[in-house]
């Protein structure tokens, strides 16, 4: 799914990371100090279900958690407004700054890129 990317579960031992270390191809860990950083089970496993259930997917570029977004396609083309998440969904926050108000939209479903 990223290529150039190998994902391993081991013990954070300089032994196990060492096997990992002397596997054709791999130059290094990715995270603190080189030595690694533990990727969340939920995020892995979320990768894993879309895996085993055929979605359709596609590498999409990174988009953080309060990162302005602009919303593509749709009867939403072109809102745009702060990306947030509320337990397992997706939202943008569309404000009207004048008036301190805001509105959250869910955007199950719709394209979004860095606005």
């Amino acid at each position: 799914m990223f290529s150039c990317y190998a994902f391993v579960r081991i013990a954070q031992t300089s032994d196990e990371r060492l096997k990992v270390l002397r596997t054709p191809g791999v130059l290094s860990f990715v995270g603190s100090e080189r030595q690694g950083s533990q990727i969340p089970d939920e995020q892995i496993e979320n990768l894993q279900a879309a895996i085993r259930e055929k979605i359709p997917c596609a590498v999409h570029p990174f988009i953080r958690t309060g990162q302005r977004v602009r919303i593509r396609g749709g009867s939403l083309d072109g809102v745009q407004g702060i990306l947030i998440r509320q337990g397992g969904t997706q939202s943008v926050v569309v404000s009207v700054e004048l008036l301190q108000r805001s509105v959250s939209i869910r955007v199950e479903g719709y394209e979004i890129e860095s606005a």
